[in-house]
């Protein structure tokens, strides 16, 4: 017994350990090494394998965490663009909470009795808090350079520009060839002018205390850099040639920028250090938060004789950001388009737009269409993703999809337009939106919603508008299931619901096959064309060989029998075999898919970034002019047809007469009310993951 006891008592022990796994903290000085290590000292009971790891700057922290020497580091905005860069990204898991939001403002402070202003900063001398940082660096210089868009000539480095505006300054980090950006700088030998704390100079404290001691005559900072009890003796500068006192900040920024973040490694292999770190965090600002009894704080260096030391003085809370956020999703569009421009990063070297594949039988076919470069994505998130780092250019989307898109910052171009007997759309521009109907199909002619319990379901995709949202959303309405319900409900015995997660929700993917070429395919649940059963023909092929029901749109069945199905599966399908079930619980013949219906919804839509709009629109215009339906050059590559590639819908849907532009401005006038009220019910209870990501407001 005394075995035994023993035995359960390492397991406990080893369990333990194993739960909370070792966490190396980067820290960038010796005064926050020893708030590192008292922190340490405080979580020591509950986490032992804490451990606290010295660098000498914040770039040789992220090298730490990227070659796995460290595991998380708190990072300035700046800090955190070249650390989310190739290779081996690091994303941020939680932000600052700086007085009452996650972003602070970025200001230029004077002494009171100057006579600066933004109109005449040419020829004074700056204080920063270091190159590439976001307020001393990044939004300063890139606002100077959108005044003054004339003299900076871009071939030369942006740091030759400060040098030539400013009479001298002390950018640390600037390095030796640029003299006068460290002309400024206190540091002795070789520690002057350096991007860590050997320069006095260095941070905010340092770009203040060069203003202070009347080295410059501006210093770039945050809000809250100026101590209050001095406040009085200083001022901001106004992009509006004004001046206003410290505390009017919210009237008097030269930018609102995200708040500094921790920063850890994207891998999926580190998803549970990431959560170990978190709850390691999590529970450190509960015991030493700003209101919390004792001497140490999470959030105050004074003990330290200095300031900002693991995370900003000023945070009040640390919040969790969503899983799905990447480095650019945190600093968003308007801050990652400034760094680019000062940073001179132009993206791809190619004019050539760059189209998002899913699926290998997707990129076979981009691959013969000549007017693009493709990249590969492992499902519309992932495309979604690509598209709005820069990564890819354009896709054509599900309505479900365009709705995350449309959240994430993207914006709809031109919509497949499907309906055969009328295309005049397709001859003259036209404000219609393009829609289709989203059915159900059975094979029993006697079928109800209520004989359908239990029994096998076929969808085009989690998260697709006729395989999903719509079946779903009818189903919740309908009291057939709740919508907390919708991942775990047991109306269906088995289904096939590309894009489920498999270990969470096995019985969504026990009827995929993946390739099929395996009994456990790794591509099984797959949301590309990788799973057989993806997409619409994927669920009606799904149904014809697995299933009772499938979610598909109202062509379905008719491309995919004969005499229009040309593939092994679906060659000798006939379509009378197969019945329309209605929202009343009565079956219909497949051509009565305008009175039996789930819904009517908005078509397919091609998604890009705002910036790429007019060059997607017209690259897709003269595409289709040559390779649409009725192309001159339609023999070498259709753009509306996969047979070809042996696969159905790839790029675009095959039932696409032409692509028609998109008249409204943004994804909410696309898709209309009544949809997306659909889908907000369906993700009361559980958002995916990457509209969680891109619904958080930064700044």
């Amino acid at each position: 017994m005394t075995l035994l006891h023993a035995v359960l008592l390492l397991g406990i022990i080893s369990l333990s350990f194993a739960a909370d796994p070792a966490i190396r903290w980067c820290t960038v000085s010796i005064h926050e090494q020893q708030k590192c290590n008292d922190l340490k000292s405080k979580m020591a009971t509950d986490y032992p394998e804490f451990s606290c790891i010295r660098k000498e700057s914040h770039e040789s922290c992220v090298n730490a965490i990227k070659s796995d020497q460290a595991d998380a580091t708190t990072l300035d905005g700046g800090d955190i663009y070249k650390g989310g860069l190739l290779p081996s990204r690091l994303k941020p898991i939680a932000a600052e909470n700086i007085t009452g939001e996650s972003c602070y403002y970025a200001v230029a402070v004077v002494k009171k009795s100057s006579s600066i202003t933004i109109n005449n900063l040419k020829g004074k001398k700056s204080c920063h808090t270091g190159l590439g940082k976001s307020a001393g660096w990044i939004i300063p210089i890139g606002t100077i350079v959108q005044r003054t868009r004339d003299e900076w000539n871009r071939e030369d480095p942006i740091e030759k520009f400060v040098e030539k505006f400013f009479s001298s300054s002390c950018v640390p980090g600037a390095g030796s060839q640029f003299p006068g950006l460290c002309k400024l700088c206190k540091g002795s030998g070789a520690n002057k002018c350096q991007r860590s704390h050997h320069e006095p100079y260095y941070d905010y404290s340092g770009a203040f205390q060069c203003l202070k001691d009347d080295a410059g005559e501006v210093a770039f900072v945050k809000h809250t850099t100026v101590p209050a009890a001095e406040r009085q003796n200083y001022k901001l500068l106004c992009l509006d040639g004004t001046t206003q006192p410290i505390n009017n900040y919210k009237a008097c920024h030269w930018a609102k920028v995200p708040a500094h973040a921790v920063v850890v490694r994207s891998r999926n292999v580190d998803d549970a250090k990431n959560d170990a770190i978190w709850r390691f965090l999590s529970l450190a600002q509960k015991r030493f938060g700003p209101h919390t009894q004792g001497q140490f704080k999470l959030f105050s260096s004074g003990t330290y004789q200095r300031k900002d030391l693991m995370f900003k003085d000023a945070t009040e809370e640390l919040i969790h950001l969503p899983k799905e956020t990447d480095y650019l999703l945190y600093l968003g569009t308007n801050y990652a388009n400034a760094l680019k421009y000062i940073r001179k990063e132009t993206g791809t070297s190619s004019n050539t737009l760059r189209w998002c594949t899913i699926g290998d039988p997707e990129r076979r076919k981009c691959d013969t269409w000549t007017a693009v470069n493709c990249v590969g994505g492992t499902n519309a998130e992932d495309c979604i993703k690509q598209i709005m780092s820069g990564v890819a250019d354009a896709v054509s989307l599900d309505g479900g999809q365009v709705y995350v898109g449309g959240k994430c910052g993207l914006v709809p171009v031109m919509a497949e337009y499907y309906n055969k007997g009328d295309r005049s759309p397709c001859r003259t521009r036209s404000n219609i939106i393009p829609s289709y109907y989203a059915v159900a199909v059975v094979k029993n002619p006697q079928a109800t919603w209520e004989s359908l319990r239990g029994k096998k379901s076929c969808h085009t995709g989690v998260g697709r508008t006729a395989g999903w949202n719509v079946p779903m959303g009818f189903l919740i309405k309908n009291n057939k299931i709740r919508a907390c319900d919708v991942y775990n409900s047991t109306y269906f015995s088995d289904s096939c619901a590309p894009g489920a997660d498999k270990t969470l929700h096995p019985h969504l993917c026990s009827l995929c096959i993946g390739t099929g070429k395996t009994l456990h395919s790794e591509n099984k649940c797959d949301a590309n064309s990788n799973e057989r059963y993806f997409s619409y023909s994927g669920a009606f092929r799904c149904l014809a060989e697995a299933g009772d029901v499938a979610f598909v749109k109202h062509i379905t069945i008719i491309e995919n029998t004969f005499p229009l199905g040309q593939l092994d599966w679906n060659r000798n399908l006939q379509s009378s075999d197969y019945r329309l079930l209605c929202k009343d619980g009565t079956t219909a013949p497949i051509v009565n898919y305008e009175t039996c219906n789930l819904a009517m919804v908005p078509a397919h839509a091609v998604m890009t970034r705002p910036n790429m709009k007019q060059q997607v629109l017209e690259l897709l215009k003269n595409e289709q002019l040559k390779h649409g339906r009725e192309g001159s050059e339609k023999t070498t590559f259709n753009m509306f047809d996969s047979a070809t590639f042996s696969g159905k819908d790839l790029l675009f849907k095959d039932s696409t007469q032409c692509l028609i532009d998109v008249t409204a401005t943004d994804y909410k006038g696309f898709l209309g009310q009544s949809y997306i009220a659909t889908l907000e019910g369906l993700h009361s209870c559980k958002t995916p993951e990457l509209l969680e990501a891109c619904s958080f407001v930064t700044c």
